[in-house]
């Protein structure tokens, strides 16, 4: 019999037996959890959004070359491959997570609810205090929780289904919930709020997603991983869309000196992350049954746009891999997925994919860390479900 392949599965099974040597049987470790629940935005979105957007005339995410590297194929993923939560379910053994709108799919082994544009505040606070700029769709972190309290009907809420059946099968599930709050913030930017006024809805944003975490512990989680943003000003579109006025207040100080990222922007996520850290310390306490994983978003895409070549990546890291040229090759009316934009070659040496969203090679760092501790507390793979 042939050897298994050196793959993140295995890497994660011996992690769970420490480093003395030890390590599974063949096959590999069973999975510890029975399921995975994901809610989040775009970068966490296996298929959602391509599945709302069934009636517009042209969505990007399904068209070569998005999942070519991989999937060899559109699977609606905002990337060339895989997202972190794929990394995530392949490291635990599970299938990767079907998209909940998709609905032919077999959910016994969890569920993905993140969608492109998910916001952590809901379509009606945009109305009251941004209409010029309002998210198309209801798919709020709220409204995922209702999709989610859906699929336990039908999955778990028939008549030889009881209610204790039902909290041990959450109580044995991962839930990951984010990244939440870049796609607020952009809303917000887009309406014509500055950075200060976007920067003072910082606590409703956070509240909004502790809430969601929340409801999901009292319908019986028990293992929460909660993500922070990424730092939004290194984003390739970012850099683009606020170029002229970073120029116009002061180019010197506008920019890191040492990555070019947006200061200012930068500094909305970090303050993001800083509230939604302490608040993830806050709800341990009071609900010490569960557990709580901060898993940091900023600092991994951060080094990787400080130190790209330590980690393989060779191309500059503002630039995305797929685009429609320009400086940092983001153009909106040339978007990755036009037969009009272009595509690098080798997309594992880029750290962002089409401007916004990253590469099937970063998303493995990123989860990575998360799984075995080095940018999430405690580490994913620590956690053993009793």
């Amino acid at each position: 019999m042939k050897p298994l392949p050196l793959t993140i599965v295995v890497f994660s099974c011996l992690l769970i037996h420490g480093t003395t040597g030890a390590s599974c049987s063949d096959p590999p470790c069973p999975p510890r959890f029975n399921s995975i629940f994901s809610f989040g935005s775009s970068y966490s979105d296996t298929g959602n959004f391509v599945v709302q957007s069934a009636g517009l005339p042209f969505i990007p995410f399904n068209h070569s070359p998005y999942g070519d590297t991989f999937f060899r194929r559109p699977t609606g993923r905002p990337s060339d491959g895989r997202l972190a939560i794929d990394f995530i379910a392949e490291a635990l053994a599970l299938p990767l997570l079907p998209p909940f709108l998709a609905r032919e799919q077999d959910f016994s082994r969890g569920a993905n609810f993140a969608i492109v544009g998910g916001t952590a505040l809901d379509v009606d606070f945009f109305l009251r205090h941004n209409a010029a700029s309002v998210p198309p769709f209801r798919s709020s972190l709220r409204v995922q929780i209702g999709w989610f309290r859906s699929l336990l009907r039908q999955t778990l809420g028939g008549t030889n289904a009881t209610s204790a059946a039902r909290r041990e099968h959450l109580a044995t599930s991962l839930f990951v919930v984010g990244e939440f709050g870049g796609s607020d913030y952009r809303f917000l930017l887009s309406g014509g709020k500055t950075l200060e006024e976007a920067k003072s809805f910082v606590p409703e944003v956070v509240h909004a997603i502790c809430r969601g975490v929340e409801k999901l512990v009292e319908e019986g989680a028990r293992y929460v991983v909660v993500s922070g943003t990424p730092p939004a000003g290194c984003l390739p579109m970012a850099l683009t869309r606020y170029a002229a006025a970073a120029v116009a207040a002061n180019a010197s100080t506008a920019y890191d000196r040492r990555t070019g990222c947006l200061r200012r922007l930068n500094g909305l996520a970090q303050y993001h992350n800083w509230l939604l850290r302490e608040a993830v310390r806050r709800m341990r306490g009071k609900y010490p049954a569960t557990k709580l994983v901060y898993a940091d978003f900023y600092k991994p895409v951060a080094l990787l746009v400080r130190r790209p070549a330590k980690f393989g990546f060779t191309q500059q890291p503002l630039e995305a891999c797929c685009g429609g040229g320009g400086r940092y090759n983001y153009n909106p009316q040339l978007a990755c997925g036009l037969p009009s934009a272009a595509t690098c070659s080798v997309p594992s040496s880029y750290v962002n994919w089409d401007g916004i969203h990253f590469t099937e090679a970063a998303y493995k760092f990123v989860a990575g860390g998360w799984l075995n501790g080095v940018y999430a507390y405690p580490s994913i793979l620590s956690l053993q479900p009793q």
